[in-house]
């Protein structure tokens, strides 16, 4: 599996792009905001002669969402994401409003939810195990490549012992502490994690920091 990060918007967002021989891809956490970034994202999947067969959130966030509209009518594909996040569905504009930015367009619905142990495939056999990861939001999935040993964490945990808040609706600091706990770390401490904002690290060194 081949993979490419870029960081968009305001807020320093990591949105990722997987793909293998077969030239079909993932899209996870389209976080898009300005025109140029739409174009930067557009024009790399036109260059590598990508096929968008998913897009992906690790949760409903705005900062992760800016461009999931973009993407969907661009390449006609679901939004995907946990039902625990409906309640962003209808509030992210206002949330955004709150950080004194403002949305562009019309925020995004999600088409498709995707459950606990679901199994996203694409390509040439290459398959992401959705995991329900809540606390940092009620909707907060990662993705998980068993082959190649990555994670797509979203804001559930970060390089250098952080994680995301959990002061915004839906989010509780024991809950996300507990999903950690019990099912991230419980993934190869070899695993590396990508996560949605900041550098990656690997499952082993977060358990340093997190004395686990």
């Amino acid at each position: 599996m081949e993979l490419q990060c870029f960081e968009f918007n305001p807020i320093a967002e990591n949105t990722y792009i997987l793909w293998d021989d077969s030239k079909e891809c993932v899209i996870i956490d389209a976080g898009c905001f300005f025109p140029d970034e739409y174009e930067t994202l557009r024009r790399f999947v036109e260059a590598k002669e990508l096929t968008v067969k998913h897009l992906l959130c690790t949760h409903f966030h705005f900062d992760h969402v800016f461009g999931a509209r973009f993407v969907k009518e661009e390449w006609n594909v679901p939004v995907e994401g946990h039902s625990g996040d409906a309640w962003w569905e209808t509030n992210n504009a206002s949330v955004c409003a709150s950080f004194g930015i403002r949305f562009r367009g019309e925020p995004p619905t999600i088409d498709k939810y995707l459950a606990d142990g679901d199994t996203i495939t694409f390509g040439n056999g290459t398959s992401l195990q959705c995991i329900h990861l809540p606390g940092h939001s009620k909707g907060g999935m990662v993705f998980y490549d068993k082959e190649d040993g990555v994670v797509f964490v979203g804001d559930s945990l970060f390089a250098g012992g952080g994680m995301g808040r959990t002061d915004l609706h839906g989010g509780d600091y024991e809950e996300l502490m507990t999903s950690l706990r019990s099912r991230l770390f419980s993934l190869p401490d070899s695993t590396i994690i990508y996560p949605g904002h900041g550098p990656t690290s690997t499952l082993r060194t977060e358990r340093w920091y997190h004395n686990l």
